[in-house]
């Protein structure tokens, strides 16, 4: 039994959700992000959506997709590679403050939510966002496999110089120290863990609104010039079309046998 779900079940029975609710806005195309459509159609015939997705990882990682990333997001800019998505782009502070800065770590103004912290905050949401995904698309976990980066919410707390700054500054745990409380960093951080359950569902619903409108291949160019993050969370989660769509249309029911044990 995965003790991602042996938890998040727990926790679930009695977690109240008091953030903003998290939705992707049905909207037309900016002229931008139509010209950029336009410039990977050139570039990029069907299927995007091929084994390895390959294609889709070809696409996140050229000159046209990094630039349009650079004139997208100018104070994050420049992007070199598409994996700098992950560490430059940040979310919604609102999405995070009441259930977690506010309510875990008693932070009382959103201004006061400083943006590495606010990276951390989504590191984690997302990594638990990817274990959900990958388990229901009966993928094998990203960090085994092959050149796979490391990018797990709680090796960033407790390896990484600015995970440690946020532990001290936020809970007073030592940086030094080689016996990391990991009762309180997880009883802490525990929201950030069903935090990801409803944006992975709203995200697989965005998705499969795209494809119903507009196909599997327009729709992915779309996904990807609206939402960059969510490309990111895709292309880091899954290793092939198959597990990929496998989570959208036909999910491993995880939940029902945590339910029967």
């Amino acid at each position: 039994m995965s003790l991602y779900f042996l938890v998040s079940f727990i926790w679930g029975l009695f977690a109240i959700d008091t953030s903003p609710e998290y939705r992707h806005e049905d909207r037309e195309l900016t002229k931008f992000e139509r010209q950029t459509v336009a410039l990977l159609k050139k570039k990029f015939d069907y299927p995007l959506l091929d084994t390895e997705l390959k294609t889709l990882r070809e696409l996140s990682d050229s000159d046209e997709y990094v630039n349009f990333l650079s004139k997208k997001y100018p104070e994050q800019a420049p992007f070199t590679t598409f994996q700098d998505c992950f560490y430059k782009i940040l979310p919604s502070k609102e999405l995070y403050f009441d259930v977690f800065f506010k309510k875990q770590l008693d932070v009382q103004k959103i201004e006061e939510i400083r943006d590495d912290e606010l990276f951390i905050a989504y590191a984690y949401m997302a990594a638990y966002w990817t274990l959900g995904a990958y388990e229901r698309g009966g993928d094998q976990s990203p960090v085994q496999r092959l050149n796979s980066c490391h990018r797990i919410g709680q090796y960033i707390l407790a390896k990484t110089p600015e995970g440690r700054e946020f532990l001290y500054r936020r809970l007073g745990i030592d940086p030094t120290t080689k016996h990391v409380p990991w009762l309180l960093i997880l009883d802490t951080f525990e929201p950030l863990l069903w935090l990801a359950t409803p944006i992975r569902e709203e995200d697989g619903r965005w998705i499969k609104s795209l494809f119903d409108k507009y196909g599997r291949y327009d729709g992915m160019l779309r996904l990807a010039v609206q939402d960059p993050m969510l490309l990111d969370r895709i292309l880091y989660t899954f290793s092939t079309d198959t597990t990929f769509l496998r989570w959208l249309y036909d999910p491993i029911d995880v939940d029902g046998t945590l339910r029967k044990r």
